[in-house]
């Protein structure tokens, strides 16, 4: 194990003077995605250039050390969501995958990553962390859609979404969301923490309440009225059944 030093500037990978192996450190510098490294108690031991500039950090702001509540990020709403799946993973010592939504990027566009928390081992096989990696999940066209109206267009579609909003409620809102990326009803019901037969009774009383009476119709109505566009800002966890190969593409 080799002692990593602190890098200058800060805005580029950032690790602490800490005992890690060189080849992580080596295979997450190189690579072309967000990784990131915490210790036992969430705090933040390394993360790459690309997990710096996917959460826009200002150029001083130094990640080592810190925790999600103390990230300058919208995502650190969310700290207590993040730190119990850490801790989900140490106790476990298995995979978490969660789906977070948060304004990323220096544009702060709102999109889609796969976070994917595996335990960190020391040389003694004891596990002294997580090691994580994001990925963009590629399949959310109805994001996509949006992020070109907004960039191109210049209209604020989160305006006209809110004046629609009250046709369906809240909840129904956020299983649009999945419906239109295509997930199944049994995995968005694990995903919003309920049974698969609420899920089935909210997707008839939207048939209803859109006159239609299949799921393809729905979504052409939900495209035709703007409902596809609706999104916020979220963290869930996924199941442990939903593997990357499931939500992402290869």
């Amino acid at each position: 194990m080799a002692e990593i030093k602190q890098p200058s500037p800060v805005h580029g990978t950032q690790c602490i003077s800490t005992q890690l192996s060189r080849q992580i450190i080596s295979l997450c510098d190189n690579s072309s995605e967000p990784w990131a490294i915490k210790n036992y108690e969430s705090r933040y031991l390394y993360a790459n250039a690309e997990y710096i500039e996917l959460l826009n950090l200002p150029t001083e702001f130094n990640i080592t050390n810190q925790l999600d509540s103390d990230i300058p990020h919208p995502s650190s709403k969310s700290a207590s969501y993040f730190h119990k799946y850490d801790r989900e993973v140490q106790a476990s010592e298995k995979n978490v995958f969660s789906l977070n939504i948060y304004p990323f990027g220096s544009k702060e566009i709102i999109q889609p990553y796969i976070c994917k928390k595996a335990p960190f081992y020391d040389e003694k096989g004891n596990c002294m962390g997580i090691i994580l990696h994001t990925k963009k999940l590629q399949v959310f066209s109805a994001i996509q859609y949006l992020n070109k109206a907004s960039l191109n267009a210049g209209v604020d579609q989160n305006i006209k979404i809110q004046k629609k909003k009250n046709f369906f409620t809240d909840k129904e809102l956020e299983v649009i969301f999945f419906l239109m990326q295509s997930i199944k009803c049994k995995l968005i019901a694990e995903i919003l923490g309920l049974s698969c037969r609420t899920i089935e009774n909210k997707l008839q009383s939207m048939y209803k309440k859109a006159n239609v009476c299949c799921l393809d119709d729905f979504k052409a109505f939900c495209i035709k009225n703007g409902f596809d566009k609706y999104n916020k800002p979220i963290s869930k966890i996924l199941p442990h059944d939903i593997t990357t190969s499931t939500l992402l593409h290869p």
